[in-house]
């Protein structure tokens, strides 16, 4: 596959993520609004109960599922045999998480009210809308034709947005709606936005494949074979991200427990709109990558290593290092004051995003080891990488909890964080430029630092501060150009000199 279809199908999911992202930012903003500190922990909390059913229906398939399609892309009946079986499967996968999640919610302290039952059960549809979308996915991201999601996922979100606009400013506004309509009324504009992203995603498939359910019995076996692994270490991965916010929703007192939920959550959920950026890169580079391994191309491997770790740890080192320093400025602006000044044992969402924020950088490195394990057809390695660092996130969790609350979960998430890509990173260190690349992480260290201090120095000494939006937005927006024209410039001049 040309590189230049590589780069443009990134590219496109890149632009689609990035008006996604825009979405996802001011939703943030009009949900923290509507919902209040304890509603929006409550709607965390579902979201993370149903994202550990959702990878269990996921099964890993994703992933595999496009390997798989990338080996037989020039057989369309094979092409089709796994299309049409993968479909069938999660689907019915889907299905059954809808009727588990239920089952066993209520029976956890924190899940078994109403409301949460309400949000549970719309939250699960949409989960299984979301299992046909990637299966659908899988085929155009084999094909690199996943310039669609662009317009799918902008529309889905779009109509989100737009729904909960509607009902808080002008159909159900929260001075004369109750609590348990305003929850339902979110979660039923979060489903219609995912069921539209899901048949524009159809429709645009049903262009180049023919889509149909099929069950060949032998197939469904082998791919789950295939793909148990992968599916075991992803699970055990989203424990990683997510038992955090269980834990706290069954260890902290009642009273405090949604509050504490909603500023730790607020961070983490940036985090994971971050984090979605290094997916794209590395779902493009799989199918290339996977080819490159099977013939045994290691100078090519080394090149498609390299470009990509330059991006990765680019992008998260500047990311990190940036709203590290303008961690109070971006929460006012995409939040709501009550999670500036709202604590949980003398720890606001301040301090949990100053923490947990350096995941970007660090999530960002091991998913690249990460993906060219996927590469190389070592799924079952990562397993027992990934069930170790789950064992140890639980264990930090469940000793820090008690004692720090919410911002002990943000130190044991970000430390276990840094253990994993330090681990995987030693299995896969003979695919990677390792002197070039601790050269250019060095260098571009450097220049993050005198970027982000000559960009603190001229916001806070000529630009005057106050705790309004438009004084945050000016210093962001200020600080973010001084910033980039020296992290940039800084990485322009490395490349010059590392090509």
């Amino acid at each position: 596959m040309p590189n230049r279809k590589i780069y443009t199908n990134t590219l496109a999911q890149i632009a689609g993520k990035i008006i996604t992202a825009l979405i996802s930012i001011f939703l943030i903003k009009v949900l923290t609004s509507y919902l209040d500190v304890a509603g929006y922990g409550l709607y965390s909390k579902i979201y993370n109960y149903l994202s550990i059913f959702a990878v269990i229906a996921d099964m890993g398939l994703y992933t595999i599922t496009v390997r798989e399609l990338t080996k037989y892309a020039d057989d369309p009946k094979m092409v089709a045999k796994i299309s049409g079986n993968i479909l069938s499967l999660r689907t019915l996968s889907g299905v059954l998480i809808i009727i588990l999640s239920l089952s066993i919610a209520p029976f956890l302290s924190g899940y078994n009210s109403l409301m949460a039952l309400v949000g549970i059960f719309i939250v699960s549809l949409f989960t299984l809308a979301g299992l046909i979308n990637s299966s659908l996915m899988s085929y155009l991201q084999a094909n690199l034709h996943t310039e669609f999601s662009l317009i799918a996922n902008t529309c889905g979100k779009m109509l989100t947005f737009g729904m909960i606009l509607l009902f808080a400013g002008l159909l159900f506004p929260r001075a004369t709606t109750d609590d348990i309509e305003i929850f339902t009324l979110v979660m039923i504009a979060w489903l219609a936005g995912n069921i539209l992203m899901t048949w524009l995603t159809w429709w645009y498939t049903s262009r180049y494949h023919k889509i149909r359910f099929a069950w060949d019995k032998k197939y469904i076996l082998h791919i789950l074979q295939i793909s148990l692994p992968y599916w075991l270490a992803l699970f055990l991965g989203v424990i990683f991200f997510k038992v955090d916010v269980i834990l706290l929703s069954l260890l902290e007192e009642s009273t405090i427990a949604d509050t504490s939920i909603a500023l730790y959550a607020l961070p983490m959920k940036i985090v994971e709109v971050g984090m979605m950026y290094g997916t794209i890169f590395l779902n493009s580079l799989l199918p290339v990558l996977t080819t490159a391994i099977e013939k045994k191309e290691k100078s090519k491997i080394e090149s498609l290593t390299w470009k990509w770790f330059e991006l990765l740890f680019g992008f998260g080192l500047a990311i990190a290092i940036f709203w590290f320093a303008y961690t109070p400025e971006i929460i006012r602006i995409i939040s709501t004051p009550e999670f500036l000044s709202t604590t949980v044992m003398w720890y606001s969402s301040i301090d949990a995003m100053r923490i947990v924020i350096w995941i970007f950088l660090f999530y960002f490195i091991s998913s690249l080891s990460t993906y060219i394990l996927i590469a190389r057809g070592e799924q079952s390695r990562m397993m027992w990488i990934n069930a170790g660092i789950a064992l140890l996130n639980i264990i930090g969790n469940l000793l820090v909890i008690p004692m720090y609350s919410f911002i002990g979960s943000a130190w044991v998430t970000l430390l276990t964080q840094i253990l994993l890509m330090s681990i995987t990173w030693w299995y896969v260190r003979d695919s990677i430029h390792i002197k070039k690349s601790v050269i250019f992480a060095i260098f571009m260290s450097i220049f993050a630092l005198i970027g982000i201090w000559l960009s603190l120095y001229i916001t806070s000494r000529f630009i005057y501060q106050n705790t309004e939006l438009m004084s945050s937005l000016f210093q962001v927006g200020i600080g973010g150009i001084i910033f980039w024209s020296i992290y940039l410039g800084g990485w322009w001049g490395i490349r010059k000199k590392m090509v």
